[in-house]
Protein backbone atom coordinates (compact mmCIF):
# COMPACT_ATOMS: atom_id res chain seq x y z
CA UNK A 1 0.00 0.00 0.00
CA UNK A 2 1.47 3.30 -1.10
CA UNK A 3 1.48 5.68 1.87
CA UNK A 4 1.10 8.67 -0.43
CA UNK A 5 -2.13 7.24 -1.85
CA UNK A 6 -3.45 6.61 1.66
CA UNK A 7 -2.43 10.13 2.71
CA UNK A 8 -4.29 11.64 -0.25
CA UNK A 9 -7.33 9.47 0.43
CA UNK A 10 -7.41 10.56 4.08
CA UNK A 11 -7.08 14.21 3.05
CA UNK A 12 -10.12 13.81 0.78
CA UNK A 13 -12.04 12.07 3.58
CA UNK A 14 -11.25 14.93 5.95
CA UNK A 15 -12.35 17.50 3.38
CA UNK A 16 -15.64 15.69 2.80
CA UNK A 17 -16.38 15.20 6.50
CA UNK A 18 -15.55 18.84 7.30
CA UNK A 19 -18.07 19.93 4.67
CA UNK A 20 -20.73 17.50 6.03
CA UNK A 21 -20.62 15.27 2.96
CA UNK A 22 -20.75 12.05 4.98
CA UNK A 23 -22.44 10.03 2.22
CA UNK A 24 -19.56 10.83 -0.14
CA UNK A 25 -16.95 10.14 2.55
CA UNK A 26 -18.31 6.70 3.52
CA UNK A 27 -16.97 4.71 0.54
CA UNK A 28 -13.57 6.36 0.92
CA UNK A 29 -13.55 5.65 4.67
CA UNK A 30 -14.37 2.02 3.97
CA UNK A 31 -11.53 1.81 1.46
CA UNK A 32 -9.04 3.32 3.91
CA UNK A 33 -10.29 1.04 6.70
CA UNK A 34 -9.90 -2.02 4.50
CA UNK A 35 -6.37 -0.87 3.68
CA UNK A 36 -5.65 -1.08 7.41
CA UNK A 37 -6.04 2.56 8.46
CA UNK A 38 -6.91 2.45 12.16
CA UNK A 39 -8.31 5.99 12.26
CA UNK A 40 -10.80 5.11 9.50
CA UNK A 41 -11.72 1.86 11.24
CA UNK A 42 -12.45 3.73 14.48
CA UNK A 43 -14.44 6.41 12.64
CA UNK A 44 -16.61 3.81 10.91
CA UNK A 45 -17.09 1.89 14.16
CA UNK A 46 -18.40 5.07 15.80
CA UNK A 47 -20.55 5.99 12.81
CA UNK A 48 -22.29 2.61 12.65
CA UNK A 49 -22.58 1.91 16.38
CA UNK A 50 -23.02 5.39 17.85
CA UNK A 51 -24.93 6.92 14.91
CA UNK A 52 -22.31 9.62 14.43
CA UNK A 53 -22.68 12.07 11.56
CA UNK A 54 -26.23 10.93 10.84
CA UNK A 55 -25.26 7.41 9.83
CA UNK A 56 -27.92 4.90 10.87
CA UNK A 57 -27.31 2.22 13.49
CA UNK A 58 -25.87 -0.82 11.72
CA UNK A 59 -24.45 -3.35 14.19
CA UNK A 60 -23.16 -5.75 11.52
CA UNK A 61 -21.11 -3.04 9.83
CA UNK A 62 -20.11 -1.65 13.21
CA UNK A 63 -18.86 -5.07 14.26
CA UNK A 64 -16.92 -5.45 11.01
CA UNK A 65 -15.00 -2.22 11.56
CA UNK A 66 -14.64 -2.73 15.31
CA UNK A 67 -13.07 -6.12 14.60
CA UNK A 68 -10.66 -4.57 12.09
CA UNK A 69 -9.73 -1.97 14.70
CA UNK A 70 -9.30 -4.65 17.35
CA UNK A 71 -7.04 -6.67 15.07
CA UNK A 72 -5.12 -3.45 14.44
CA UNK A 73 -4.49 -3.12 18.21
CA UNK A 74 -7.06 -0.54 19.35
CA UNK A 75 -8.10 -1.27 22.98
CA UNK A 76 -11.53 0.37 22.69
CA UNK A 77 -12.28 -1.64 19.56
CA UNK A 78 -11.19 -4.80 21.40
CA UNK A 79 -13.65 -3.98 24.18
CA UNK A 80 -16.45 -3.25 21.71
CA UNK A 81 -15.84 -6.55 19.88
CA UNK A 82 -15.85 -8.38 23.22
CA UNK A 83 -19.17 -6.84 24.25
CA UNK A 84 -20.75 -7.50 20.85
CA UNK A 85 -19.63 -11.14 20.97
CA UNK A 86 -20.87 -11.46 24.55
CA UNK A 87 -24.30 -10.07 23.68
CA UNK A 88 -24.62 -11.42 20.14
CA UNK A 89 -25.03 -7.94 18.64
CA UNK A 90 -23.87 -7.62 15.03
CA UNK A 91 -22.47 -11.15 15.19
CA UNK A 92 -23.43 -14.54 16.59
CA UNK A 93 -22.97 -14.83 20.35
CA UNK A 94 -19.49 -16.25 21.02
CA UNK A 95 -18.28 -16.30 24.60
CA UNK A 96 -14.78 -17.54 23.71
CA UNK A 97 -14.31 -14.55 21.40
CA UNK A 98 -15.83 -12.29 24.06
CA UNK A 99 -13.28 -13.52 26.58
CA UNK A 100 -10.38 -13.31 24.13
CA UNK A 101 -11.04 -9.70 23.18
CA UNK A 102 -12.02 -8.62 26.71
CA UNK A 103 -8.72 -9.98 28.01
CA UNK A 104 -6.81 -8.26 25.20
CA UNK A 105 -8.54 -4.95 26.01
CA UNK A 106 -7.83 -5.34 29.73
CA UNK A 107 -4.19 -6.21 29.07
CA UNK A 108 -4.00 -3.08 26.90
CA UNK A 109 -5.19 -1.18 30.01
CA UNK A 110 -8.65 -0.25 28.74
CA UNK A 111 -10.35 0.32 32.12
CA UNK A 112 -13.91 -0.64 31.13
CA UNK A 113 -12.61 -4.10 30.23
CA UNK A 114 -11.47 -4.82 33.81
CA UNK A 115 -14.99 -5.25 35.17
CA UNK A 116 -16.13 -7.18 32.10
CA UNK A 117 -13.18 -9.55 32.34
CA UNK A 118 -13.80 -10.07 36.06
CA UNK A 119 -17.39 -11.10 35.35
CA UNK A 120 -16.35 -13.51 32.59
CA UNK A 121 -13.86 -15.17 34.97
CA UNK A 122 -16.39 -15.25 37.79
CA UNK A 123 -19.13 -16.85 35.70
CA UNK A 124 -16.90 -19.08 33.60
CA UNK A 125 -18.08 -17.54 30.33
CA UNK A 126 -15.62 -18.24 27.52
CA UNK A 127 -13.07 -19.42 30.09
CA UNK A 128 -12.94 -21.79 33.06
CA UNK A 129 -14.35 -20.27 36.25
CA UNK A 130 -11.60 -18.54 38.19
CA UNK A 131 -12.86 -16.43 41.11
CA UNK A 132 -9.31 -15.46 42.11
CA UNK A 133 -8.60 -14.01 38.66
CA UNK A 134 -11.99 -12.29 38.88
CA UNK A 135 -10.92 -10.76 42.20
CA UNK A 136 -7.69 -9.41 40.69
CA UNK A 137 -9.55 -7.78 37.80
CA UNK A 138 -12.40 -6.38 39.91
CA UNK A 139 -9.83 -4.77 42.22
CA UNK A 140 -8.18 -3.19 39.21
CA UNK A 141 -11.60 -1.99 38.03
CA UNK A 142 -12.33 -0.41 41.41
CA UNK A 143 -8.96 1.40 41.30
CA UNK A 144 -9.42 2.63 37.74
CA UNK A 145 -13.11 3.41 37.28
CA UNK A 146 -15.54 5.80 38.89
CA UNK A 147 -17.89 4.15 41.35
CA UNK A 148 -21.17 2.90 39.92
CA UNK A 149 -23.85 0.72 41.50
CA UNK A 150 -23.09 -2.01 38.93
CA UNK A 151 -19.37 -1.99 39.71
CA UNK A 152 -20.09 -2.14 43.44
CA UNK A 153 -22.52 -5.03 42.91
CA UNK A 154 -19.95 -6.93 40.84
CA UNK A 155 -17.23 -6.31 43.42
CA UNK A 156 -19.42 -7.64 46.25
CA UNK A 157 -20.37 -10.68 44.20
CA UNK A 158 -16.73 -11.51 43.41
CA UNK A 159 -15.61 -10.92 47.00
CA UNK A 160 -18.41 -13.11 48.41
CA UNK A 161 -17.58 -15.89 45.97
CA UNK A 162 -13.90 -15.83 46.94
CA UNK A 163 -14.84 -15.70 50.64
CA UNK A 164 -16.98 -18.85 50.24
CA UNK A 165 -13.97 -20.66 48.77
CA UNK A 166 -12.02 -20.34 52.02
Amino acid sequence: MDQEVLHDLKAEISRLLESDQTADALPLLKQAANWGDLESQKTLMAMFLEKERGVGYDPKSGYEYARLGAMNGDPKAMYVVAMMNRDGVGCPKNMEQAFYFMKKAAQAEYPLAYDGLAMLYLNGKGVAKDPLAALDWIRKAKESLDWTPALEKHARLVEKTVERMK
